[in-house]
């Protein structure tokens, strides 16, 4: 059985701990620290099978994939709804929970480009998702809010949607998917005012924030 080859694994990992601690204090604690530390240095020896250049490529690459897994299964997700592709029901998503909104700042809160999250809201318009109207503050724009048949469409989606986001997680535990999310979240503060900025010299953006 599997679980008897890794508790076999696992006491070859506690000898190899041992063996290297010697005369030092050996607990729990240092023991996850310990194993922490081998599985980092075990992965980075590994061949970057996906680029077979460098780490920083390779998690580029792996965060690509996992977009279009991801677009993949909300698509399928979304088969029988008024959503034409997945980016129609992320800012139909948006606009249900922020409420009223300018076009420029729903885009933004997507972090997508100007000309199509434009495409999008267009769309979204033209099937009757969305709605614009005057803006009470400014009589010179519009702001966007959902329709009826949007709102209706948006609540029948989520249990669908969240099908897709469970099989998205896939193999990961708990415990993983919080480490994941934490990762991610700094990784979202990183790129965030550089997307915001709208810096695209990437010579720049290394000289500003990587070095």
């Amino acid at each position: 059985m599997k679980i008897y080859g890794l508790i076999k694994q696992l006491i070859e990992l506690v000898g190899d701990f041992v063996n290297n601690k010697k005369d030092e204090e050996i607990h729990l604690k240092s023991f996850t620290y310990w194993l922490s530390k081998h599985v980092d240095d075990t992965v980075s020896e590994e061949k970057y099978e996906v680029t077979g250049h460098s780490i920083d490529a390779e998690i580029a690459a792996h965060i690509g994939r996992m977009n279009r897994y991801s677009n993949t299964y909300i698509k399928s997700a979304l088969n029988d709804l008024p959503f034409t592709t997945d980016m129609d029901f992320a800012f139909t998503a948006i606009l249900h929970r922020s409420g009223s909104i300018g076009k420029t700042d729903l885009i933004r809160k997507m972090v997508y480009d100007k000309s199509s999250g434009m495409e999008v809201i267009k769309r979204l318009l033209k099937n009757g998702i969305i709605e614009q109207f005057p803006n009470p503050d400014d009589k010179r724009s519009k702001l966007l809010r959902l329709t009826k048949k949007g709102e209706e469409n948006i609540i029948k989606s989520y249990s669908e949607v969240g099908k897709a986001a469970k099989t998205v997680s896939g193999c990961l535990t708990s415990s993983e998917q919080i480490t994941l999310l934490r990762l991610l979240k700094k990784l979202d503060d990183f790129h965030l005012p550089i997307y915001l900025e709208e810096e695209k010299d990437l010579n720049v953006i290394i000289e500003r924030y990587l070095s």
